[in-house]
């Protein structure tokens, strides 16, 4: 097909198929087509999608990160000051080691001890699609732990008010496989309370604790293991 000398830049721009026109007039370039960004190339999303069985942690190396770039906090609780200390934590193979220390002089009605292990690479996980937690745990001195599901509002952290569940243990290491279902906060938190839902669009940590009530004078040891969520 010919084009006559002012037809033929219209047809180029249209075709895309000339770099140069014919004849004597200069010559000219198609014009280039406009770039639109993909949805892939979005900045990524500051929480992590659900998918196939996800792995918390896999093994403990560091008593204070996880090798999936999850952060590890301990923390002691009581109602009335020092009546729960806990130790430095420490690595036994591949377990979390934790310690501590209860005390009864300042007749606490209540108080714990435990660690919260934090979510890969420190950033909340969207688990909404998951049914249930698997985790390994022992205690040489309890037969039940508390385990709790934590999201990311630092005030329901503090209150204790994000769904949890008592888990019996054994002084031997063994995985548990935790229905998600079975999570609810607590009683004392009544409208603070945060449900199972809300908190698995946003989870940030998994919490393991020995809590006691009243407290009384004994020594605290328990560990944790591998952590994952399973469909």
């Amino acid at each position: 097909m010919k084009f006559g000398p002012f037809l033929a830049p219209a047809a180029c721009a249209v075709l895309g198929a000339c770099s140069q026109f014919p004849g004597g007039s200069p010559a000219e370039r198609a014009p280039k087509p406009m770039v639109v960004p993909l949805a892939s190339q979005a900045a990524a999303p500051n929480v992590q999608a659900d998918s196939a069985d996800r792995l918390w942690v896999t093994t403990f190396k560091s008593p204070s990160r996880t090798p999936e770039g999850g952060v590890i906090t301990s923390f002691a609780f009581s109602e009335k000051q020092g009546d729960a200390l806990v130790s430095p934590l420490a690595v036994q193979g591949d377990v979390l080691a934790v310690t501590g220390q209860f005390f009864g002089k300042g007749a606490s009605a209540w108080g714990g001890l435990g660690v919260n292990i934090g979510a890969p690479r420190s950033m909340p996980v969207k688990a909404g699609d998951y049914r249930f937690l698997t985790i390994r745990l022992s205690s040489a001195t309890s037969t039940r732990l508390r385990v709790r599901l934590v999201g990311p509002d630092e005030a329901t952290q503090r209150l204790g008010c994000y769904p949890m569940v008592w888990q019996a243990v054994k002084p031997e290491a063994a995985e548990y496989r935790i229905a998600l279902e079975r999570f609810a906060p607590e009683g004392y938190c009544g409208p603070k309370g945060v449900a199972l839902k809300p908190t698995l669009e946003s989870l940030t940590g998994i919490e393991v604790a020995e809590a006691a009530a009243p407290m009384r004078d004994r020594t605290v040891s328990f560990g944790v293991g591998a952590i994952g969520l399973a469909r």
